[in-house]
């Protein structure tokens, strides 16, 4: 019995490991690298991106938001791409982000949108003022977060089901495990008989 339950509990951390290895190897994402952390106006960036998975879907390079203004699309070869990009002229002093985004045929998001910050300086290079609002909020777009139509993929729900599980089987391991140290005999004393 005892066998049993250490079987058990061995089991139920190798399946506990496997899930937490698999779920972690997901989570990891597309790497993003500018040639300059700072730019002017006018002024062209290289961008370079590392980890992107879907060689058939180009990546969209936005300014400042999710819906910004595309400021250049380019392909991937051997999941990473690089693509020159313009900062758009008369962009205040300010921290603006550069949003790359991976988009399926059908329009459906490939992949999760990477981020890269680039701060934009004035025409002197002076820096933006400390304290300074990073960039202006453009007329009529929301001051919220941005929000997303799409719904939960059905291979993020299925990760999730297999970390409840994962748990609840680490669980059950545990409580066997403890449960056979409990019933296990304790050896009765010897008597003799003279």
């Amino acid at each position: 019995m005892k066998r049993t339950g250490v079987a058990l509990g061995a089991s139920v951390l190798a399946t506990v490991f496997l899930l937490s290895a698999a779920a972690w190897a997901c989570v990891s994402g597309p790497g993003l690298k500018l040639s300059t952390a700072t730019a002017k106006p006018g002024d062209e960036v290289t961008v370079t991106g590392s980890g992107w998975r879907f060689k058939n879907d180009p990546v969209t390079i936005r300014f400042n938001a999710l819906d910004g203004p595309v400021l250049a699309t380019a392909p991937v070869q051997t999941q990473a791409f690089t693509a020159a990009v313009t900062v758009p002229v008369g962009t205040k002093p300010g921290d603006y982000v550069l949003i790359v985004s991976q988009h399926a045929p059908d329009g459906s998001l490939s992949q999760t949108p990477a981020r890269a910050l680039l701060t934009v300086v004035g025409p002197d290079g002076a820096r933006p003022v400390l304290g300074a609002s990073p960039a202006p909020v453009e007329s009529g777009r929301p001051a919220d977060l941005a929000r997303n139509g799409e719904s939960i993929s059905a291979a993020t729900l299925a990760l999730i089901a297999l970390g409840v599980a994962g748990v609840g089987l680490f669980l059950a391991g545990m409580a066997a495990l403890l449960a056979g140290r409990r019933a296990a005999p304790s050896p009765s004393p010897v008597s003799s008989s003279r």
